[in-house]
């Protein structure tokens, strides 16, 4: 990882030849399950980070100043995500009191139905009162008539005398105007209550109906009044909705560039500490013992194997996580590259510590498809790898990342840790 992995980090691109490693190959290391470290899935991929006038990657200043950038848009993004709760919430209280009032309006409503079907019945009752007060008046012009035809309009004396069947028919016919008289008495009665209770039924029948259409004209106001706010409401919380996914967007992009901004700086310092070991190593001489991998120098599998890997590696898409997993139904990190290596002829042990010794380092800016990708806690200490991924081009890789997680394709800063690449020995 000295040489030009030191001096240049840039997007990976395809096609060249492997570089001679760096370092030591290590021992045996302590064993870390893919996916024991969960990382936090970002949704866009990082740029690839040109570095051409500083060999040591971005300073800390700029990580730094990134980190800085992240606080700000959680910051934003919290309040953001403030307002839309109240909003929400609001929005809730609008719509319990919308419901509310539309079922006033409801009430109100068959109200002012019931109401005109009592007016009807009312003006019903009031043309028969009507009719029956035509009737009594009626009754009344007729008795005035007959009693002045009776002997109304005579001297009583004249008409006792004059009545050829004597005084008997007389005290007869005064009796008579008594009874008609009695009765005009009774019919004028009758005439008056009529006309009483067709007033009444006029008046309760006006008063019913004009206070039940007020009630309804009321609360027509009111549902169309809430409704309005409910609708002004929704679209406030539409449009807060908009701000905080476009807040939430900016902030996984600053997130997505402080992790680039760590990844190429702790890629450099790593390819700078390989390179200073493998300085020490060579100063050394023939001091020590080293433990020599079974491949030779530049002994990487070919670009076609690896693309036979790649191209496998995508067809397990969808595939769940389990730890401990080779297939063909589930898989962790290393039995899926091992798995996917195997389709191209080349057999890798299940375990990440081992896989990042069986074949040559190749520096990040010469990546091809197929080449192993690996993460470690420490990117300055191999023996905390504990996740690995097969590249698939374009900054990208397949991975199987951790326990609930699916395969997937995933950016190749996305874990954090990126501590360097591997070209399985063909």
């Amino acid at each position: 990882m000295a040489g030009r992995g030191a001096g240049r980090f840039t997007a990976p691109r395809r096609g060249k030849k492997p570089g001679r490693p760096g370092g030591n190959v290590l021992g045996l290391r302590l064993l870390l399950g893919c996916g024991l470290l969960a990382a936090v899935s970002l949704p866009a991929a990082p740029p690839g980070w040109q570095l051409d006038s500083n060999p040591s990657g971005p300073t800390q200043a700029q990580i730094n100043a990134a980190e800085n950038q992240v606080r700000q848009h959680q910051a934003a993004l919290g309040a953001e995500q403030g307002k839309l709760s109240a909003a929400s919430t609001m929005l809730s209280t609008l719509q319990t009191q919308a419901e509310v009032l539309t079922e006033r309006y409801d009430e109100v409503q068959v109200n002012e139905q019931r109401a005109a079907s009592a007016y009807q019945v009312t003006e019903a009752s009031l043309g028969q009162a009507e009719r029956q007060e035509d009737t009594s008046q009626g009754a009344l012009a007729g008795l005035a008539a007959e009693e002045f035809e009776s002997g109304g309009g005579f001297d009583s004396l004249t008409a006792m005398l004059g009545d050829a069947s004597g005084p008997q028919a007389y005290l007869n016919q005064v009796g008579l105007g008594q009874v008609l008289a009695q009765s005009g008495t009774d019919t004028l009665a009758a005439n008056q209550a009529n006309a009483s209770v067709a007033k009444v039924f006029r008046t309760q029948a006006r008063e019913l109906l004009t206070a039940q259409q007020a009630d309804l004209r009321a609360a027509n106001e009111l549902k169309l009044a809430i409704r309005a706010a409910v609708a002004r409401q929704t679209a406030f919380v539409a449009s807060t909705k908009d701000r905080r996914n476009s807040l939430a967007a900016e902030l996984a992009s600053a997130q997505a560039h402080e992790s680039a901004l760590q990844a190429a700086r702790q890629a450099a310092l790593a390819a700078a500490a390989a390179a200073a070991a493998a300085a020490a190593a060579a100063a050394a001489g023939g001091q020590g013992s080293t433990q020599v991998p079974s491949w030779a120098w530049g002994s990487g599998a070919s670009a076609t194997q690896g693309d036979i890997a790649a191209n496998w590696a995508l067809t397990q898409l969808g595939k769940p996580y389990q730890w401990g997993g080779t297939g063909p139904g589930s898989y962790d990190c290393s039995g899926l590259t091992m798995d996917a290596w195997a389709q191209a002829g080349v057999q890798l042990l299940h375990y990440t510590g081992y896989q990042w010794d069986e074949g040559p380092h190749v520096p990040l800016d010469e990546l091809q498809r197929g080449d192993l990708l690996f993460y470690a806690t420490n990117t300055a200490d191999p023996s905390t790898i504990h996740h690995v991924g097969i590249y698939i081009g374009d900054g990208m890789m397949v991975d199987a990342p951790y326990t609930g997680a699916f395969v997937r394709i995933d950016s190749m800063y996305q874990p954090g840790g990126l501590i360097g690449a591997v070209r399985p020995a063909g």
